[in-house]
């Protein structure tokens, strides 16, 4: 198969996000998707769907529009998250995007493209001397990716990988109606009009006590054996658990430190303002290996079905109330003796017991999507490298 390097600006026309004016109300809240490296959840997403802010008509009259399938890779801090846009959509300065010219190259190739340089864009990032891993517009533009020229061998590879993401994508949209009806199911039985009369006021620390994780340093992690470290990668944006996010550990722990499944852990620091991970809260899934947690996280202890709280702190916005008590410059920081302090309404033991026997299955059905998504991800990320570089015929 012939190949050939290509600068990236002759994949297309290569655009650099803007971000409309926060301080005109008329720029926002609108339909158009405003793409940020946030949205981009981890390094194992391909189509975007939904972000968290959308502009208006108005926010991107002197904004370029990307249209649909256009490529879209961060190149500030978190370097090298992509996604392709399936609708008219905008991305923030972080983002480097390419409107791909179809009558040479493939888009969903170009995205697979960048998926397996992704290590090579974070080497450049990181060489630039600056504290900011950071790839501007014309350093971009001018890197140059090894391709195969043939447009149907793009095609095919492309067909290859994307039944994999495919299915992904199907698992991740089941989770999310899963999840939709965990919460639907929380907020009919546990309403605070309904369950105001029946339940006991309490603070947290009366039925939960809290374990802390562990410190570690670089040299600790930096192994390819050893036990688990469950960390803040773990827990998603605003609740649950993410497989992707372990680490390996060779360090010391304590035995209380260990997790299993079925604990529930929380996040008490957050890497950015957002407030995505603090106070958050995930149930640990079916575990394969020795795991512990990092002093990102908590173990909450309870006599209380891990489930029923799993879900209080999520879907009843106890989490989002404790979030507000993180506080610091860069780095938020939340103290135990916040989330202790909190004041919830306990229900009955036999309204609990029931919730959780139909809620739990729910759970478990998730757990199982997830795991069926880490091995396709596992089975897409062994043929990848195989078939860019060519060494695989197809």
């Amino acid at each position: 198969m012939k190949t050939k390097y290509i600068e990236i600006s002759e994949f297309g026309n290569v655009i650099t996000g803007k971000t409309p004016s926060t301080k005109v109300p008329e720029y926002w809240n609108g339909n158009i998707p405003f793409i940020t490296p946030t949205d981009i959840i981890g390094y194992n997403m391909r189509n975007i769907y939904e972000t968290e802010r959308c502009v208006s008509e108005e926010g991107v009259k002197k904004i370029t529009l990307l249209p649909i399938n256009t490529i879209c890779i961060s190149c500030i801090a978190s370097i090298g998250k992509i996604c392709v846009t399936t609708t008219s959509s905008i991305t923030n300065q972080q983002i480097n995007s390419i409107i791909v010219n179809s009558n040479q190259y493939y888009y969903k190739y170009i995205y697979y493209l960048f998926r397996y340089n992704l290590p090579y864009l974070q080497l450049i990032a990181s060489g630039t001397g600056s504290g900011t891993p950071i790839i501007n517009k014309e350093k971009f533009k001018k890197l140059k990716l090894l391709v195969l020229s043939d447009l149907n061998i793009q095609k095919k590879i492309a067909y290859i990988l994307s039944k994999y993401d495919d299915l992904i994508e199907n698992n991740n949209k089941r989770i999310k109606l899963l999840e939709q009806m965990a919460e639907k199911m929380y907020k009919n039985i546990f309403s605070l009009k309904k369950i105001k009369n029946t339940s006991k006021l309490i603070r947290l620390e009366e039925i939960i006590n809290i374990t802390r994780g562990l410190s570690y340093s670089s040299e600790e992690i930096e192994c390819e054996e050893g036990i688990d470290l469950i960390n803040l990668k773990n827990i998603k944006s605003f609740g649950g658990f993410r497989l992707d996010g372990t680490k390996k550990y060779n360090g010391k722990y304590k035995e209380e430190q260990v997790v299993k499944t079925g604990d529930l852990i929380m996040g008490v620091t957050d890497m950015t303002q957002d407030r995505r991970t603090v106070g958050y809260v995930a149930l640990i899934p079916i575990l394969k290996n020795l795991s512990v947690i990092s002093a990102d996280l908590i173990k909450i202890n309870s006599q209380v079905d891990n489930v029923y709280l799993y879900c209080m702190f999520r879907y009843g916005q106890i989490s989002k109330y404790i979030s507000q008590f993180a506080n610091g410059a860069n780095v938020l920081h939340l103290k135990p003796k916040s989330v202790m302090n909190i004041k919830v309404y306990l229900p009955r033991q036999e309204k609990i017991n029931y919730f959780v026997n139909i809620v739990k299955p729910i759970i478990q059905e998730i757990d199982l999507l997830n795991e069926q998504i880490s091995n396709l991800i596992k089975q897409r990320d062994l043929l990848l490298p195989r078939l860019m570089s060519g060494k695989l015929e197809v």
